[in-house]
């Protein structure tokens, strides 16, 4: 039996994990949906809820078949790169060898591309919008997609 001595902190970090990135969720569809529209924003965020409930569903039976040191492992050695990717990116801009990402600017810059598209494309359904609100990327709307300066 467990106790909540020992359920208890796994379980917050579960919680405070996904809070975050429902928020991060949230300012996509906030900032998609101020730039180019809020029906393709809801769209996308419908279309990403839908999406995750039919994987959720599908493959979520499936995780008992896995071993848990196997998933664990898997887990562990994922988190171990992708952090070690972070850090050797935080490195070279210290060093001075990337240069140092202006949130500002790119929100700018990629505000006034989506907009400019949204002028040209007014009537028809934004299937680039609906596609960055579902994917729930990063908290910057992206013209073409991507991790720039990211990470």
């Amino acid at each position: 039996m467990i106790t909540w001595t020992v359920a208890a902190p796994a379980i917050s970090a579960a919680f405070l994990s996904s809070l975050v990135e429902a928020v991060e969720a949230l300012t996509i569809v906030l900032a998609v949906g101020t730039v180019r529209g809020w029906r393709p924003a809801g769209l996308g965020a419908v279309a990403g809820l839908v999406l995750l409930a039919l994987i959720v569903l599908a493959l979520g039976p499936l995780l008992d078949r896995v071993p848990l040191h196997l998933l664990q492992f898997a887990i562990g050695v994922l988190l171990l790169l992708f952090g070690m990717r972070w850090l050797h990116k935080a490195i070279l801009r210290a060093a001075g060898i990337i240069p140092l990402h202006d949130e500002a600017i790119a929100y700018a810059t990629e505000t006034a591309q989506l907009r400019e598209q949204e002028r040209q494309h007014k009537a028809r359904l934004d299937w680039l919008a609906a596609l960055a609100t579902r994917m729930l990327w990063r908290p910057l709307p992206r013209a073409g997609g991507g991790n720039r300066g990211h990470g």
